[in-house]
C-alpha cells in the first residue's frame, strides 16, 4: 500500500529558500562578469557627438533639437516608435544616433544667436504637437492590446490564476 506524503509546508520554505540563495550567489557572480561588457544603450556616450569643427546649419539644428526633444522624453519617445512606418529598431536607432548631438549645439552661442534657441523650442512644440496627437509630424496610432474596459482581460486573469495556482495546492 503506498503511503501519501503529507505537505510540510516547513520543509517546502526551507527548500525554497535555500534554492534562492543559491541562484542569488552564481546570479551575482554572472553579473559582476558580464558587468564590463554591457554597454548603455542610450548615452550620450554610445554615439559621438559632432565635432565642434562641422558647421551646422539651422535647420540642422531645428531637426536634431526636434528628435532629441523625442529621443528623451519616454512618451513621446514611445509615441514616435509606435507611429513610425520604419519599424520599432530603426527609428529607435534615429533617435539614438541624435540625442547626444544635441549638448554641443545648445551651448554653441554663435549657433544660438544665428537660429535661435530651437532646443527651447522643440520642447514646447513637441508639447503643443502632442496634445493635438502627432509628433514628429506623424499621427499618433492607438497602442495595440487589450481594452481596459472590455471583459476579456479579467476573465484572463482569473484564468491563468486558476492554471498557475492549482499545480501549487495539489504539491
Amino acid at each position: 500500500m503506498a503511503h501519501k506524503a503529507s505537505f510540510n509546508p516547513i520543509a517546502s520554505l526551507v527548500l525554497l529558500l535555500s534554492l534562492s540563495l543559491f541562484h542569488i550567489s552564481f546570479a551575482s557572480a554572472a553579473a559582476i562578469q558580464l558587468r564590463t561588457a554591457i554597454a548603455p544603450r542610450q548615452s550620450p556616450a554610445a554615439t559621438p557627438a559632432i565635432p565642434s569643427s562641422l558647421p551646422v546649419s539651422c535647420a540642422d539644428y531645428s531637426r536634431i533639437a526636434n528628435l532629441s526633444t523625442i529621443a528623451t522624453n519616454s512618451t513621446l519617445r514611445a509615441a514616435f516608435l509606435r507611429s513610425s512606418s520604419l519599424g520599432t529598431f530603426p527609428a529607435a536607432a534615429i533617435l539614438d544616433a541624435e540625442a547626444p548631438k544635441l549638448m554641443d549645439l545648445m551651448f554653441n552661442v554663435a549657433l544660438n544667436q544665428e537660429c535661435g534657441n530651437s532646443s527651447a523650442i522643440a520642447i514646447v512644440e513637441a508639447g503643443r504637437n502632442l496634445t493635438a496627437g502627432t509628433v514628429a509630424g506623424l499621427k499618433i496610432r492607438d497602442a495595440p492590446g487589450v481594452a481596459p474596459d472590455n471583459v476579456v482581460l479579467p476573465i484572463l486573469c482569473v484564468a491563468l490564476i486558476i492554471i498557475m495556482g492549482v499545480p501549487a495546492t495539489v504539491i
